[in-house]
């Protein structure tokens, strides 16, 4: 699916948050690659993931740890790390979607 974004909202931010299907996925640059995750976290489901360092997106909520590339959790949550989103369909590891930029810059997430 086509989004709006043009590949230079990268410069100046390396993630951004799209909609898609309904759906909040994260998107985020690391060197010339771009990565697609399901931006919802999989703790408690009550917080979208925003800060990415690297391949790692931050929990704003309870600082767990995703892996970007593959959407598993890398590292467990400070607070109740053993309480899962109540959301049956925000289960880990995230959904990951494939990012292409298109011949109009515009980003290609599938």
């Amino acid at each position: 699916m086509k989004v709006k974004v043009h590949v230079h909202a990268f410069e100046e931010r390396n993630s951004l948050i799209v909609w898609l299907n309904g759906r909040p996925v994260l998107v985020a640059k690391e060197g010339d690659k771009f990565y697609g995750m399901d931006a919802v976290c999989a703790h408690m489901g009550c917080a979208i993931l925003s800060e990415v360092n690297g391949t790692t997106a931050v929990c704003p909520a309870h600082g767990a740890k995703y892996d970007i590339t593959n959407g598993k959790m890398i590292e467990k949550p400070m607070i109740k790390p053993e309480i899962q989103c109540e959301q049956e369909e925000i289960r880990l590891p995230l959904k990951t979607h494939s990012v292409k930029v298109g011949p109009d810059g515009l980003l290609d997430i599938e």
